[in-house]
């Protein structure tokens, strides 16, 4: 039987969403076969509840690995854990999410058990030939300007790591899953000590989970303080184009593009954006776009389901006034 193992990453002993994100999208491509697909779940300690959203989202099976040394995350450490798991199980196929644990694990990885790697995909296929199953795995490149589908023919497991926030969570309320204990010893030692942990005072920004963006480009650069408040009356969040975070106008953490969060929202209001491909990779699966340009042929009105041809500058004050006005009439 040809299987998918998918790396479940945990942060803050919680199940990050990107491992759910790839349960559900393999299971969605592979509903009508008999693949297998592996959650390959590493912990200091079971949760019953852990395993429940593992199977819901669609693993066939879960490879639990339970050790103290996964309390706090070490590349050393969880290198050769995932090791030992792939040595032992045939895969055909190891996805990991691109974020900064995935893109630390894949490299390691892709050395140790002498596979391929391709890095920050957006878009996952799956063909079967013969008696192989062939992932292919697309990815922007030449800086967004074209997409690059990468095969790895000759070697198992095919590795890709894949963008946060690029597919949906599914249920899958008649999914039923195995759990299978695996507890074979993990002899490194690692050279890294925590000392001490320190919590940052500025919150990073988790724009993947956000229903509702407004984001400015480099056309309303000086409005970032009308967006702000916009989003502070609507309950949305604040997003930049990467024309804006490079002037330091705001943070990396609220850039959205290629280089940046890939994002699905309800509703994505795109001022001062002139839809630039880097940027749309990572915004065109937004449930609703809402686009202003004075430009009447920016590429982002070509993902626009409203457009508004006008002056940004007149508009969004013109938009925080109504916000208001509505506010008050509650």
């Amino acid at each position: 039987m040809k299987s998918v193992a998918i790396f479940i990453e945990r942060r803050h002993q919680k199940l990050s969403s990107v491992g759910l994100e790839l349960l559900s999208e393999t299971k969605r491509l592979l509903k009508d076969t008999n693949h297998q697909i592996v959650a390959l779940y590493l912990t200091e300690k079971s949760n019953t509840d852990d395993l429940k959203r593992l199977e819901t989202c669609g693993a066939d099976q879960i490879i639990s690995y339970v050790n103290p040394l996964f309390e706090t995350y070490d590349t050393i450490v969880f290198t050769k854990a995932l090791e030992n798991i792939i040595k032992a199980y045939d895969f055909d196929v190891l996805l990991l999410g691109s974020t900064l644990m995935g893109r630390d694990l894949g490299p390691r990885l892709s050395a140790r058990v002498h596979t391929g790697l391709t890095a920050d995909a957006t878009l996952l296929e799956f063909e079967q030939q013969e008696d192989r199953l062939s992932l292919l795995a697309t990815r922007p490149a030449l800086g967004g300007n074209l997409f690059a589908t990468i095969i790895c023919p000759d070697n198992k497991p095919q590795m890709a790591t894949i963008r946060p926030g690029v597919f949906s969570i599914e249920a899958f309320e008649s999914q039923k899953a195995s759990v299978i204990s695996f507890d074979e010893a993990i002899t490194v030692k690692s050279n890294i000590k925590i000392i001490s942990k320190k919590v940052s005072e500025t919150a990073h920004v988790d724009l993947t989970k956000a229903k509702l963006i407004i984001a400015g480009g480099r056309g309303v650069a000086t409005m970032f303080p009308t967006l702000k408040e916009i989003a502070l009356l609507t309950g949305g969040e604040v997003a930049a184009s990467r024309a804006v975070v490079d002037q330091n106008i705001e943070p990396k953490d609220r850039l959205v593009g290629q280089t940046g969060s890939t994002v699905r929202p309800s509703v994505y209001v795109a001022s001062g954006i002139s839809g630039a491909i880097q940027h749309m990779s990572g915004m065109d699966k937004s449930e609703m776009i809402i686009a202003i340009n004075t430009d009447p042929n920016a590429l982002i009105f070509n993902v626009a389901d409203i457009s508004i041809i006008a002056d940004a500058h007149k508009v969004l004050p013109l938009l925080q006034e109504e916000i208001q006005l509505i506010k008050h009439q509650l």
